[in-house]
């Protein structure tokens, strides 16, 4: 067998990640439905749907293309 050391705690610590800051996260505004095309405003409701061609791909909707695609064979993601 190998010999084994010991690990050395000033091993171990290193320097802190850099964390981005809260002010440099923005929100997505230019979302669209991707099943109508409309906007989807950063007050508006999105719904994620799998479709059922192009395998379980995951889109996401408005809440007036979710209720129709639902019934269309679109499952809840």
């Amino acid at each position: 067998m190998g010999d084994a050391y010991p690990l050395t705690t000033s091993s171990l610590v290193g320097p802190a990640p850099v964390m981005p800051s809260p002010a440099a996260v923005r929100p997505l505004e230019s979302a669209r439905c991707a099943l109508c095309g409309a906007p989807l405003g950063p007050r508006s409701l999105r719904h994620h749907v799998l479709s059922p061609r192009d395998g379980g791909v995951r889109l996401t909707v408005c809440h007036t293309c979710r209720k129709a695609a639902l019934g269309e064979g679109y499952r809840p993601a």
